[in-house]
């Protein structure tokens, strides 16, 4: 996930936001709930002229909740033998490491729900 992701020229959402994960390639969920969220601070900075509205979609916020995908990635890059790497797959392949993993990368937590930010953002 990109750092920076809104200026007055526009906003990335999606891919081009960073938002796909190498591991799952999973990329819609993210681009749907980001791209709700890229809504109402485009509508809002329309209707205002606010640039400060446009911190509202701000990247930052959403790596917070990547901390354990982030981790996770680190680990598996640092990782520089074949050996060490079959290793931690076979440790995923555990009932610990699969959930963990579900968790991680595929559970309801694996990208931020912006639906506290929208209901924020309504009020303005």
């Amino acid at each position: 996930m990109l750092r920076r992701l809104a200026c007055p020229g526009g906003l990335l959402v999606g891919d081009a936001a960073g938002a796909v994960s190498p591991l799952t390639a999973g990329g819609l969920d993210p681009c749907l709930r980001m791209s709700e969220l890229a809504a109402a601070v485009t509508a809002g900075y329309l209707r205002t002229g606010d640039e400060r509205l446009l911190r509202q979609y701000d990247g930052n916020a959403f790596r917070a909740r990547f901390r354990g995908r982030l981790l996770l990635r680190r680990m598996f890059a640092g990782l520089r033998s074949p050996a060490a790497a079959e290793a931690a797959v076979a440790a995923l392949r555990t009932g610990a490491g699969r959930a963990l993993a579900r968790r991680v990368l595929f559970g309801d937590g694996s990208f931020p729900d912006v639906g506290p930010r929208l209901a924020d953002l309504a009020l303005r």
